[in-house]
């Protein structure tokens, strides 16, 4: 279950075909392509989490990756400004840079496997990647199959709603109409607000609905409003007073039992905190710094 709904990056967006995926494009021309975007929309697919089978015991990992000189890390490549291509193709964002840094402590190189997310976290078990760093949170229903890293990034609930609305806090959204996917976090919460659920397939397609007010709002964490609102300065959507739940943790996904790997991919990690590394970072891609507080990351 993801805590967050899809955005792609600006720049040649390409019209949406196939299965659809998590991160859906927020770059097309003008509203008219959201709403292209919107038409194309069918039904999401499954997280297909997997039970780390293949790699549960496994404490070989971090010796394989350093024989072999690489890395190799599973990320959609879509998500704006998590990790997605540039407009000149270039694979860029605060995960991908995050995963470099890392990649160069343990010695190697860093090889990235962009795949969609309802096969994402499963490709873990299956071999193709010895990570996944894709905004994953790590639950307690992830951790029975999975092991994380400790927390990169730290972000925010929160709630939007169209600019002329009669909302001005997110203790007001009970009765309102909340555009969320059915496997989120914030969809749920949204939920127990009591706000009524109206399903959709991501991100974009939420706020395309609040822009032309035929929901009331849509919750999501605050880095994905932020690199929104940048992409799309005149979308008719601002965020409500006040957060949406606890905040949540964005961690590395790993294969159970690889903690030689853990506990290298969590020294790189305390190391770049400490020294500022993830705050310079932070500060290229977002308008807030999501770095962990040293009691955070004490995992």
């Amino acid at each position: 279950m993801s805590t967050r709904e899809p955005v792609r990056p600006t720049g040649a967006a390409t019209p949406a075909r196939g299965p659809v995926t998590r991160r859906r494009a927020l770059g097309l021309a003008g509203l008219a392509g959201l709403g292209a975007v919107l038409a194309a929309c069918g039904t999401a697919g499954s997280d297909a989490e997997g039970s780390s089978s293949a790699s549960a015991g496994s404490d070989d990992a971090l010796a394989k990756i350093r024989k072999d000189g690489v890395i190799r890390i599973g990320m959609e490549g879509t998500f704006r400004p998590y990790g997605y291509h540039d407009s000149s193709g270039k694979l860029v964002g605060f995960e991908k840079e995050i995963v470099d840094l890392i990649a160069a402590d343990l010695g190697v190189r860093a090889e990235y496997v962009e795949t969609q997310w309802d096969s994402l976290i499963a490709g873990v078990d299956a071999g193709r990647y010895d990570i996944v760093i894709n905004n994953i949170a790590p639950t307690d229903e992830r951790k029975k199959a999975f092991d994380f890293s400790i927390p990169y990034a730290v972000s925010q609930g929160r709630v939007g709603v169209a600019k002329d609305s009669a909302l001005h806090s997110v203790d007001e959204v009970s009765g309102h109409s909340a555009a969320q996917t059915l496997t989120s976090n914030y969809g749920q919460q949204m939920a127990e607000h009591g706000a009524q659920i109206v399903p959709v397939t991501g991100f974009d397609e939420a706020a395309m609905l609040v822009h032309y007010g035929r929901v009331d709002c849509t919750a999501n964490d605050f880095v994905t409003f932020d690199a929104f609102f940048r992409q799309r300065p005149d979308i008719n959507v601002r965020l409500l007073d006040g957060v949406l739940g606890d905040a949540v943790d964005s961690a590395i996904l790993m294969g159970k039992g690889q903690t030689a790997l853990k506990d290298a991919i969590d020294a790189s990690l305390r190391r770049h905190i400490d020294d500022g590394d993830l705050t310079r970072i932070y500060a290229k891609y977002v308008s807030q710094d999501l770095t962990p507080s040293a009691s955070q990351t004490k995992g």
